[in-house]
């Protein structure tokens, strides 16, 4: 008999002063990263547009460098993207999450979630360490980032007129949903 999957889940949130379009422009367009967050070393697009497509990255995570291929669906009119990782390797079965980007009280309220589950239970603490660090200093880097282009933006306009926003993209059709589902449970 196999013992039953948990899925264990992480949320971080944080706030940016900065406008909710810039950041999830921030987050759809991985190709600067590697020139902006400090954690991300190499990020290219394989295949897909700016709706949905795979991702290409290495990173620095527990102090050492590791590559992962990831699917991404964003939806524009709601400032969401979902990501799915690909090709895993033991003890990881699962990893997945969302960003959630809304404008709230002059900031933007950023939410990074992910859902994971593993083989061996004994490791998830573990795990779950490795993506709580890495959440954390994704959202930082994601939060300087934005702020520092959002200074440079008012900063450039023409006295008189709005700051420069990043390009908008109309509203979309809803993104298709990840297949993968997460067993129930808690961490």
């Amino acid at each position: 008999m196999s013992t039953p999957r948990i899925a264990h889940r992480t949320t971080h949130r944080l706030s940016i002063n900065a406008p909710a379009d810039l950041v999830f422009s921030m987050l759809r367009d991985a190709s600067h990263w590697p020139y902006l967050d400090g954690l991300t070393v190499y990020s290219e697009r394989v295949s897909g547009d700016d709706t949905t497509h795979e991702l290409r990255t290495s990173v620095v995570s527990n102090g050492s460098l590791s590559s992962s291929h990831c699917w991404r669906v964003f939806n524009a009119a709601r400032n969401r993207a979902e990501f799915q990782q690909l090709n895993l390797e033991a003890p990881l079965q699962q990893l997945g999450g969302d960003w959630e980007i809304r404008q709230a009280d002059g900031l933007t309220m950023v939410t990074l979630n992910h859902a994971f589950e593993v083989d061996d239970e004994h490791l998830a603490e573990r795990i779950n360490g490795i993506i709580e660090d890495y959440g954390r200093r994704e959202l930082e880097a994601l939060r300087v980032s934005c702020e520092r282009l959002s200074l440079l933006l008012q900063h450039h306009a023409p006295q008189g007129q709005p700051a420069i926003q990043p390009e908008t993209h109309p509203a979309e059709q809803p993104a298709p949903q990840f297949t993968a589902q997460f067993a129930t449970g808690e961490a």
